[in-house]
């Protein structure tokens, strides 16, 4: 059934996938939190932290990935 994923670099490939799409929702939730119209409102997920570390993640999973022979 999991057999999707049969080597590990095309797991990590996955992964970094995966991560990047991460980044994508949290630079949207950025960009809407700076747009919010009620200033007062501030919320609590910190979205470029996410943003960031899903980045690092990506970056370190695709080298991984194109190291693995």
């Amino acid at each position: 059934m999991w057999d999707f994923f049969e080597t590990m670099q095309q797991q990590l490939w996955g992964g970094a996938v995966a991560a990047v799409f991460v980044a994508l929702v949290s630079g949207f939730g950025e960009y809407r939190r700076k747009r919010r119209r009620h200033l007062d409102r501030v919320g609590f997920m910190p979205w470029m932290l996410l943003q960031v570390l899903a980045m690092l993640l990506a970056l370190a999973l695709a080298s991984i990935a194109l190291n693995q022979r």
